[in-house]
């Protein structure tokens, strides 16, 4: 996945959280997501990201 490819709405996961990316900053390559678990917002790297349509909670990543 390419940094161009991230847009608003899409659906990613990562070791912090998974959820609905919701804010990008691309000068420091940082992606907001909202947590599907809390809806609270969790800001990770690009490259911590995980694109995953099945966006799974923090419990289920080490399954």
């Amino acid at each position: 996945m390419e940094f161009n490819d991230i847009h608003i709405g899409m659906k990613c996961g990562s070791k912090k959280g998974s959820g609905t990316v919701t804010w990008i900053d691309s000068s420091t390559r940082t992606v907001y997501i909202a947590d599907t678990e809390n809806n609270s917002s969790i800001e990770v790297n690009f490259e911590d990201l995980i694109e995953d349509p099945q966006a799974h909670n923090r419990q289920d990543i080490y399954y």
